[in-house]
């Protein structure tokens, strides 16, 4: 099922090549051999695998497999695994299994491609990979670019995924999508012809998700009905709508060195008189761009809120203002002050761990909660983590981080890290990291509160017993 070896150059699809040639260049622009292969099982990503093992020895590439277990579809999902651990064992291939659980239903799909990223970027530093291959396709690009589209997009967001992005703040790791110009139908034919299998993810055809709408339901609706090439169209609508915002964001440098005085961690100072030139909205793409190099938090600054930033600044009257995610804007004499008005969280008092007892809740005054810890005898979702109570080591107890802490995360196979390291690639501010609670026994730390168990204590097909863990806000 998995031996190519017989196939020449003759039999090479079309669009090999093309995807050879932006692999090398991947390659010649110094991103590293190293590469982690995100395998779901899927028809993409096992042809995305087929793709890479091929052209990995020319190339010089050194590959692993990865795949996480998201526990939506009980033993469908871990037959996925399973699937995905034979097929990287037949290639010769390294292989890591993570496993991932859901929280909250009216947020799964956003939650779980971060939860993935997140232990994709983990995955790979831990492997000293410097690459992160995902199999994206034209097909998904078109779904990004209408589903963009019906959210009320502005022209930035019609640029879709791009080819290769860096994953995480740090910027060592890069995600790339060698597939991004080749249309899923081509990639599941030349499965067929050669032989290998995929998995089917019933969870694609679900009309409770808006991808899933948008794929099976309205682009089908508008290849039939207006225009038989839309994926191409979106495609190349993304395409040349980056190639628009790289022209933009080269011409906005200039403009940034003008009218920026300085830039920092808490604040940006902007020259009034610099400002008064331009339009509202070259203010609103100067201001978002300085605020993304600070790495200041975005997730909350909707089209509106930039906006209003940039009516703000070129209004020039005196003034203080909120304009979201901790952040004032103050117009005060010849300049332009954004501040960021987030008070320092003060460490916790030293004080002696707190003793949670199972059954039971207990206060945890410095953190400002409860954690709640009770037996189940099946899982649930009105608890943030379930443990397989037999592999919890008691007593339970509370308290916050030490120096010299370190955490073996689920995922990780038992590989231990620092949880400096952790909270840092879980994009925890450093203000906050001392706050952060953890729920220790005498193994060490299981469940670092609000982001992730140890994966000593993950529940396993063989698990009778669980322990429910809920962390309460009041």
């Amino acid at each position: 099922m998995l031996d190519d070896s017989r196939l020449d150059d003759t039999d090479r699809p079309a669009w090999l090549e093309p995807v050879r040639r932006r692999i090398a260049g991947w390659a010649a622009g110094g991103l590293g051999a190293d590469w982690l292969v995100a395998v779901s099982g899927g028809c993409d990503s096992v042809g995305l695998l087929w793709v890479l093992h091929r052209l990995a020895p020319p190339l010089g590439l050194n590959l692993a497999v990865a795949h996480l277990n998201h526990n939506l579809r009980g033993e469908q999902a871990n037959e996925d695994a399973r699937f995905v651990e034979r097929l990287a064992g037949s290639l010769g291939l390294p292989v890591v299994v993570g496993q991932w659980r859901p929280t909250r239903a009216a947020h799964f799909e956003a939650d779980a491609r971060a939860g993935r990223y997140a232990w994709l970027r983990e995955t790979a530093q831990a492997r000293g990979a410097s690459v992160v291959a995902v199999g994206h396709t034209r097909d998904d690009q078109a779904e990004t670019v209408l589903h963009r589209v019906l959210r009320g997009t502005g022209p930035r967001g019609l640029a879709g995924i791009p080819p290769a992005r860096p994953l995480g703040p740090d910027r060592s790791i890069t995600l790339v999508r060698p597939l991004l110009d080749v249309s899923r139908r081509e990639i599941r034919d030349e499965l067929d012809r050669i032989g290998w299998s995929f998995r089917e993810d019933p969870t694609n055809l679900d009309p409770a998700y808006t991808r899933a709408r948008i794929r099976n339901d309205l682009l089908p609706k508008l290849a039939a009905e207006y225009n038989p090439r839309i994926a191409e169209a979106l495609a190349r609508l993304a395409e040349l709508a980056a190639a628009n915002q790289e022209t933009l964001d080269a011409l906005l440098g200039d403009l940034e060195a003008r009218v920026v005085r300085a830039a920092g961690a808490d604040q940006i100072t902007f020259d009034l008189s610099a400002t008064a030139a331009l339009s509202p909205h070259l203010i609103a793409e100067v201001v978002r761009r300085v605020w993304r190099a600070a790495r200041w938090p975005e997730r909350g600054m909707t089209a509106r809120r930039w906006n209003r930033v940039a009516a703000l600044i070129a209004a020039a009257r005196p003034t203080r203002a909120h304009v979201g995610e901790g952040v004032a804007l103050l117009v005060a004499d010849d300049a332009i002050h954004l501040i960021r008005v987030s008070a320092p969280i003060a460490p916790p008092p030293l004080s002696a761990p707190i003793v949670l007892e199972a059954p039971g809740a207990v206060a945890v005054p410095w953190a400002g909660g409860r954690l709640e810890a009770q037996i189940i005898l099946e899982d649930s979702p009105a608890y943030d983590e379930i443990v397989d109570l037999d592999r919890v080591a008691f007593p339970l107890t509370i308290r916050p981080p030490r120096p010299g802490d370190r955490f073996a995360p689920l995922g990780m196979s038992g590989r231990r890290v620092p949880l400096r390291d952790f909270l840092r690639n879980r994009r925890v501010p450093a203000p906050q990291r001392p706050r952060v609670p953890l729920v220790v026994d005498d193994a060490g730390i299981l469940w670092v509160v609000g982001h992730r168990i140890a994966d000593r204590a993950r529940v396993a097909e063989a698990t009778t017993r669980r322990l429910g863990l809920r962390w309460i806000n009041p």
